[in-house]
Order: C-alpha cells, then sequence, then structure tokens
C-alpha cells in the first residue's frame, strides 16, 4: 500500500458523516468544501490529464457524495480524480493545526550541506544559495542551471538524492504517486520537508516515513478559497482565504 493510500485510510476514518458540499478542478489548483465547511487544496495537474474535454466522470453531479468516497480517489491513475482526493484530504485533516512561522524562517541550511529539492519550489531556493550543490528535480526538464541551482531531470533523483543532507519536496508528488520512490532516496537527510497547499497534514504516518517537516495549507475561507481555483487562482491568491502550516514531525 502506497503512502498516499496510507493517509487516504487514515483520513476517510476521521470524514464519518461528512459530504463533498462543492468542488472545483481549476487549472491551477482543486479545491473542495464539505458539509461542515472546511475546505482543502490540491495542484492540479493541468498538463496530465489527457486529451478529452472531461476530466471526471459524473461532472455536475458530484457534489453529496461523502467525503470518504471521495478520498478514495486519492489513489487514482485519473490525476484530475486524485486531485479530488487529495484535497478532500486535505480538508480533513489540515484542520487539526493551527499556523505555524514561514518555512524559510524554520530552515537551517550550512555551508557543507547538498540540498535536493524535488519541484522548482521558488519561494526557497534562496534559502540555500549558500549550501556546496542545490540540486533541483524537474520533471520534463534538460539539464541546465538557474543561479546558484542546478536544474535535472527527475531520472537523476535516485542517483543525487541519496547524497543530499536537505530533502525538499512538494505535496504534490502524494497526487502523482511519486512520495514513495522519492522518500525511499532520502536515506541520508537529516531533514526531509514536504511543502505547498497540497501536503497532507498526517504526521500519524509520514513521520515513519523519514519526513520531518509538514508545511502544508489549511483553508480558513472554503467558499473564497472556492472562487479562486475556479477562476484560475493558485499559490499567493489562496493567501486571503488560507493560513501557512507548520509541524516539526
Amino acid at each position: 500500500m502506497s503512502l498516499t493510500e496510507r493517509i487516504a485510510d487514515f483520513a476517510a476514518a476521521m470524514a464519518d458523516g461528512l459530504q463533498v458540499e462543492d468542488l472545483c478542478v481549476g487549472v491551477g489548483y482543486t479545491c473542495v468544501r464539505l458539509s461542515d465547511d472546511s475546505g482543502g487544496l490540491s495542484y492540479t495537474f493541468r498538463h496530465d490529464l489527457g486529451a478529452s474535454c472531461g476530466v471526471l466522470q459524473k461532472a455536475g453531479s458530484l457534489t453529496g457524495m461523502q467525503a470518504a468516497e471521495a478520498i478514495g480517489w486519492a489513489g487514482s491513475r485519473n490525476l484530475a480524480a486524485a486531485a479530488v482526493g487529495m484535497a478532500t484530504i486535505n480538508a480533513v485533516l489540515n484542520r487539526r493545526f493551527s499556523a505555524g512561522p514561514n518555512i524559510a524562517e524554520a530552515l537551517d541550511c550550512q555551508a557543507e550541506e547538498v540540498v535536493g529539492m524535488v519541484g522548482y519550489f521558488c519561494p526557497l531556493v534562496w534559502k540555500f544559495q549558500k549550501a556546496k550543490h542545490l540540486y533541483i528535480f524537474e520533471r520534463g526538464r534538460k539539464a541546465g542551471s538557474a543561479g546558484h541551482a542546478e536544474i535535472l531531470p527527475e531520472e537523476e533523483e535516485a542517483a543525487l538524492l541519496p547524497q543530499c543532507d536537505i530533502v525538499v519536496m512538494t505535496g504534490t508528488s502524494f497526487v502523482n504517486q511519486t512520495a514513495d520512490a522519492i522518500l525511499s532516496c532520502c536515506s541520508r537527510a537529516r531533514e526531509v520537508i514536504v511543502v505547498g497547499a497540497s501536503t497532507p497534514m498526517c504526521p500519524e504516518i509520514l513521520r515513519d516515513a523519514g519526513v520531518t517537516v509538514l508545511a502544508g495549507t489549511r483553508v480558513t475561507d472554503a467558499a473564497a478559497a472556492m472562487r479562486i481555483a475556479a477562476q484560475g487562482g493558485g499559490g499567493m491568491d489562496f493567501s486571503r482565504a488560507s493560513m501557512k502550516l507548520l509541524e516539526r514531525i
């Protein structure tokens, strides 16, 4: 069973009686609002949804479904369905946590350390300027550089992540089912940090997987978050409808 599936089972057990009040698969983010007015977000892999004009079956009749059923979609190969599942997981789990400090303020990097970043998480790149090496792994990218960082295709992860003292991975890895492979390569890392709005705040499972810090998002205004997602928003657009979380686990 994958980490995403284990997290889904954990969240489903906490979702008893909750229903999906509304959902939006936006071009930037997917948002779900539940019957208790909690909300959750997940990145939309809009470039990986195929050529079909529709991305979800029974679209238009999905409200009212049990939250536990939507959570079960998190393990789907259909990345639109997986995003709905992860957003529902985050609506259930992330409401348990309060606002934390900025992730950049909570990290420390020494000059002799090697840092691996799975996915280009721009707000943190500057934090690792003094690292001995900063590797950024990007799907579909050719090798190159961006300032002090070395940009590498994801195929290099297996060789280089075991050399990293700090690994930063985005929560999207739980949506596209790459988290298990990434974490299996982090044998040397003193810090493994999961960041971004897709991050499931589930220390109960991720602690044992080697994760040390969770930096996710809690939606504070689900109706506003839904509008932002529907209007193509992303990143900073959700700041007025959410709070940043930080939990050292």
